[in-house]
């Protein structure tokens, strides 16, 4: 096996240039480089980088490419993600043509740290000199007009009569009949981490195709939102992540005393979880706010304090989030089971309904909100009166889509 570095330059208008490591230099430039292409919608760099080698090479790796690196070039205005994959291909398999050629390194010549040193100028000259005087991606414009993302997922849960998660979604998707609904495939009688990696892989494709609408995620347990938040980090830089939840949901597979997924999505997302989940452009620590988290695993609890995670109050949110975009995550669990208890893991002193909503409204009111999840209602039954209050919460962002 042989490690290939494909390198992706991202501008601000979503424009691609797809960059193939060459360590060779006796023989080859450093690293050439090939114009053209396009991040679409909803799509991640590391998805990206995947579609670019396979249309401008037709190289189709075998394996998930593998995170190596992230810089921020803010004087051109340009961010480069570097990843990995191992192939079968020989060093003898080289494609060139205009401004392009595919070789092979191995990993610790891929990458030193310095910032465009080894790309030939002629082709990023002509890659900037491309660039259209307005450089604001029409993707980055969230059109207000909402649709329903239902993902009926309960395999991430750890509870037995997890099933429950599906009627609890249908619950919520079925009281907004005239919202648009979307419908991801929930896959049953296969082992559980085949489920969640095709929901995700699906779901991933589904927020692809809503392009720059107003999605609300329903779960479903948790980890539905894996792919929705995946998709808005690689979409805003100045993304930050509200997480509403009794939970951290920061366990890796090696510290989680369930081992359910769930409990791991928003430590995956922060890119530490298990293979061919984490996402391609991880979230960084100042990128999340906690809010009504008070059980917490210890590994959890170490985490939060190693990293610096922001833990606040929900009057405190705004503060937290200062100006930039947003993205809010709601596990009903969040709220006290005295207010809200159709939930797998109820904790006592969460937050009451009050609280929950004035948060959500005041960052309707005063952040720009770009999507945003509902999850972890367990009915009892498909007559649940606990609805009324998962509507409630769907209402503050079918409201603020409008």
């Amino acid at each position: 096996m042989i490690q290939i570095a494909v390198v992706i330059v991202v501008d601000p208008a979503g424009r691609v240039l797809l960059q193939l490591r060459a360590p060779d230099a006796a023989n080859f430039p450093d690293l050439w480089g090939l114009p053209g292409g396009h991040v679409e919608a909803g799509e991640s760099p590391e998805e990206a980088a995947r579609r670019e080698l396979l249309e401008e090479t037709g190289l189709r790796p075998e394996q998930p490419l593998e995170f190596f690196a992230h810089e921020v070039v803010p004087e051109r205005r340009l961010e480069r993600f570097v990843y990995t994959v191992a192939t079968s291909a020989s060093a003898d398999d080289l494609i060139l043509g205009e401004g392009v050629a595919l070789v092979f390194a191995e990993r610790e010549s891929i990458w030193d740290g310095r910032a465009f040193v080894h790309l030939d100028a002629d082709v990023l000259g002509r890659f900037l000199a491309d660039r259209p005087a307005d450089t604001t991606h029409p993707a980055d414009n969230v059109t207000k007009t909402p649709a329903l993302l239902v993902i009926p997922q309960w395999q991430g849960s750890a509870r037995s009569d997890a099933r429950r998660l599906a009627v609890g979604a249908g619950l919520i998707a079925g009281h907004y009949p005239a919202v648009e609904h979307t419908f991801v495939e929930v896959p049953d009688g296969v082992p559980v981490w085949s489920a969640v990696e095709q929901v995700a892989a699906r779901t991933a494709r589904a927020v692809a195709e809503l392009g720059g609408r107003f999605v609300v995620t329903v779960g479903g347990d948790c980890s539905v939102d894996l792919s929705p938040v995946s998709a808005a980090s690689a979409r805003f830089d100045d993304l930050v992540v509200v997480w509403f939840d009794a939970h951290a949901d920061l366990n890796t597979p090696e510290s989680s005393p369930s081992g359910a997924f769930h409990g791991m999505v928003l430590r995956t997302l922060l890119g530490e979880g298990p293979p061919g989940l984490v996402p391609g452009r991880p979230l960084r620590p100042d990128q999340v706010v906690l809010v009504g988290a008070r059980d917490l695993d210890p590994g959890e609890v170490e985490f939060v304090a190693r990293s610096g995670i922001a833990v606040v109050a929900p009057e405190d949110v705004l503060a937290a989030v200062g100006s930039r975009r947003v993205y809010v995550h709601v596990d009903l669990d969040v709220l006290d089971p005295s207010v809200f208890g159709s939930v797998g893991f109820p904790a006592p002193g969460g937050l009451s309904e009050a609280q929950l909503l004035g948060a959500l409204r005041g960052l309707a009111a005063e952040r720009e909100v770009v999507g945003a999840a509902v999850a972890e209602f367990m009915a009892v039954s498909p007559a649940d009166a606990s609805a009324r209050v998962a509507w409630s919460v769907v209402d503050e962002f079918v409201g603020a889509a409008r």
